[in-house]
């Protein structure tokens, strides 16, 4: 088994991911030490949106199915990141506290209520005649 394959069983996610998680931390670290932390938030919330846009995109087109598969792996995992990272930026233009908590409310539990809300259409079953 190769060692790649291990830490993806150990982890739970893939060595693409982990690499990404490191990367972000890493801008995020640096962009504190170096006072630019809104430049750098805001290029990660504007990445983030990139990455969200292509995978609308790709999942729509059935030859680039795979590659819209794992931008939405991708767009997943850093949902709760670049929210984290909006509420920030929001927090450095508006100072009210109870709007900044109803729109970190809103932002968390969004994709929960929006998953629950939409449901597939209910399939019809065909009686079948003898």
């Amino acid at each position: 088994m190769k060692w790649s394959n291990r830490i993806q069983i150990i982890t739970g996610q893939t060595l693409m991911h982990i690499a990404m998680h490191l990367l972000v931390i890493a801008a995020l670290i640096w962009g504190w030490k170096h006072k630019a932390l809104v430049d750098v938030c805001s290029t990660l919330v504007a990445m983030y949106a990139l990455v969200f846009v292509a995978m609308l995109v790709t999942q729509r087109i059935p030859r680039l199915r795979t590659l819209g598969d794992y931008l939405e792996e991708a767009t997943t995992t850093y949902y709760f990141g670049a929210a984290m990272m909006t509420l920030f930026l929001v927090s450095r233009i508006y100072h009210n506290n109870l709007l900044l908590a109803c729109l970190g409310v809103v932002m968390l539990l969004g994709p929960a209520l929006v998953s629950l809300l939409v449901k597939e259409p209910p399939r019809r079953i065909e009686n079948k005649r003898s």
